[in-house]
């Protein structure tokens, strides 16, 4: 629990790091730039309005009390620096909602490579301006509604404090959730849900959002930071990342990487297997960091070469190495490589083991028209497909001939 408390506090420190890379400024300086332009009109407004009553105050009092204007004016200094330390993040998540889910998705698309949606920036803008200022609006009428039970609980001594603490990094942690997980379609209750899943996890990175909050001068860098924090952990923690396949995928696996094909949407995903990233969901790693380790593979291990750089082609957009070894769809295929078993092979064609001959046929002869390259398809995957199906189809044969 404390070590999962202390990774949700690192991830607001690797969000503060993500604000300065290439694409992502933009998504933090206009939001912030609007915000400090409404405080300035709003102090303004507030000082023009105490010397309008100072002067009536002026004039209505003896001239022998005039020494009480330097008496005010650091009161009132202090009340709107009070007022901006408390309110501006309130306002700034407020005015900045629909920045922040389009900085959410700048931020998965950095990480990942993935577009969540083909729209451009300034119709998605538009489009979600209302939506997702009513949802700032019921996190609001949230957050209210148990605001007094734990301000109430203030009065105990030290245990209220702790508890009031906590709610506090609770709330935020719902709040800068919301944007990477309303990116997908997560509803209120549902972000909720996952949060309670990992609990420590999320009171971390609440927590230090909550500390940020209260260091002047950083705090006006803490929306932008919490909302690329909570997309890196929504990428790394929170999102299922499935090493077998389900239905309708494909799995295809090398010593170092393995891909899950996507039948009906032929999206790949996958994780990598042994090295430094071993345990890594590819989706979570970046562009360059899969180029380095492909640049790495391609002596000691062609066949986890060849699985990366589909998957950097297919998913990343990334251009083709010509040096790695393709292999020719109809050419006949080298030996079976170590750890093409008869399961394995079920597992790249999608079948439950023990399928007979028609389902090996059909699952074959649907994959391949889609991974053929001449179908914008790979010729690796392709070949992968054959394999399995030569394999399944002489252990059926050798099954007949020994059952004679």
């Amino acid at each position: 629990m404390l070590s999962r408390f202390f990774t949700g506090a690192g991830y607001l420190i690797q969000g503060l790091r993500l604000l300065v890379r290439p694409g992502i400024k933009r998504f933090v300086l206009i939001p912030l730039g609007v915000n400090i332009l409404v405080f300035a009109a709003a102090i303004a407004l507030a000082i023009q309005q105490f010397r309008h009553w100072l002067g009536w105050l002026e004039s209505s009092l003896p001239t022998w009390l005039n020494w009480l204007d330097w008496l005010l004016w650091p009161f009132i200094i202090l009340a709107l620096a009070l007022v901006v330390f408390f309110t501006f993040g309130l306002v700034a998540n407020l005015l900045a909602a629909p920045f922040n889910g389009l900085l959410a998705e700048k931020v998965e698309r950095l990480l990942t490579g993935r577009f969540i949606v083909q729209e451009g920036d300034q119709g998605r803008f538009w489009a979600e301006l209302i939506p997702s200022l009513v949802d700032e609006l019921r996190k609001l009428v949230y957050a209210l509604f148990w605001t007094l039970p734990f301000l109430a609980l203030l009065s105990v001594p030290v245990v209220g404090a702790i508890l009031w603490f906590g709610y506090t990094a609770w709330m935020l942690a719902v709040e800068y959730n919301d944007y990477p997980m309303g990116n997908h379609g997560l509803r209120f209750k549902e972000i909720r849900q996952r949060l309670r899943q990992h609990l420590g996890l999320s009171l971390g990175f609440g927590g230090a959002a909550a500390a940020m909050s209260m260091i002047p001068g950083l705090n006006l860098l803490l929306m932008p930071a919490a909302v690329a924090g909570a997309t890196l952990m929504w990428v790394r923690e929170f999102r299922p990342a499935a090493d077998y396949p389900g239905p309708h995928q494909s799995r295809v696996a090398t010593r170092a990487v393995l891909l899950l094909v996507d039948h009906l949407s032929g999206r790949m995903s996958g994780k990598i297997l042994s090295g430094p990233f071993a345990g890594q969901s590819l989706e979570t790693i970046e562009t360059q960091a899969l180029i380095d380790l492909l640049m790495g593979y391609l002596r000691r291990d062609p066949e986890s070469a060849e699985a990366l750089e589909v998957y950097l082609a297919h998913e990343r957009g990334q251009p083709l190495i010509e040096s790695v070894r393709r292999r020719p769809v109809e050419e006949e295929p080298p030996p079976t490589p170590p750890g093409l078993d008869e399961r394995e092979a079920y597992a790249i064609l999608g079948l439950d083991e023990g399928a007979d001959r028609a389902a090996i046929e059909s699952a074959h002869r649907r994959l391949i028209q889609r991974l053929h390259p001449d179908r914008g398809g790979s010729a690796y995957l392709a070949a992968r497909v054959n394999e399995a199906r030569r394999l399944l189809m002489a252990q059926r044969a050798a099954d007949r001939r020994d059952a004679v």
